[in-house]
C-alpha cells in the first residue's frame, strides 16, 4: 500500500491533479478483494474547498483518475486526512486480523466478498473491513491502523442494511 502511494505520487497523472488542487489530501485506499481486482487499488483524495474527492485508479502500472464526484459522507462529518504514519499494518494483516475474528465469533457466516477501505472515521483511523457472506449479511468490522485492535464489529443481515445506523 505505501509503495502504490509512493508510486501514485510520483507520477505525472497525479502531479497534475495536484498542482490544480493544492489542498487535497489523501482520505482513502480501497480495495476489492477479489480475483478480478486483485491487482488493483483505488486511493482517493478529497479537497476541501470543493467539497469533491477524485479517485485514482491503480491496476498494475495504469493509473486512471476519475472525475471529482461528491462526497458520501454524513452532513456534519469533517473529512480528515490519513496519517500514514499511523498506518502500521498493510491491507494483508488487517484482513488476516479480521478473517480470524469472522472464524472465531462468526464461523456461521462465511465470506464470498471482501472489502478493505483505509480510512479516517469519527472513531478513528481504522481499517474498515468489510466482508459479504454467504448468509446473505454483512460482517463490518473496523481495526485500528496503529495499534491492530478491533475497534468494532457487526454482523446484519443485508436485507436490513438500508435501515441500519
Amino acid at each position: 500500500m505505501f509503495d502504490k502511494i509512493k508510486t501514485l505520487e510520483s507520477s505525472k497523472e497525479f502531479k497534475g491533479f495536484k498542482s490544480k488542487n493544492k489542498d487535497a489530501f489523501l482520505t482513502h485506499v480501497f480495495y476489492m478483494l477479489d480475483e478480478a481486482n486483485r491487482n488493483c487499488v483505488q486511493i482517493g483524495y478529497y479537497n476541501p474547498k470543493k467539497d469533491k474527492i477524485t479517485t485514482f485508479i491503480m491496476e498494475g502500472d495504469c493509473i486512471t483518475k476519475t472525475p471529482e464526484a461528491e462526497v458520501f459522507k454524513e452532513q456534519e462529518t469533517v473529512i480528515k486526512p490519513l496519517d500514514m504514519s499511523k498506518a502500521k499494518i498493510e491491507m494483508s494483516e488487517a484482513v488476516e486480523i479480521a478473517e480470524k475474528l469472522q472464524r472465531d465469533k462468526y464461523p456461521a457466516d462465511q465470506p464470498i466478498k471482501k472489502i478493505a477501505i483505509l480510512q479516517h472515521l469519527p472513531i478513528g483511523q481504522v481499517w474498515n473491513i468489510t466482508f459479504v457472506t454467504a448468509t446473505f449479511k454483512t460482517l463490518n468490522i473496523k481495526i485500528d491502523s496503529q495499534s491492530k485492535k478491533v475497534v468494532s464489529d457487526r454482523l446484519i443481515s443485508i436485507a436490513e442494511f438500508g435501515k441500519a445506523s
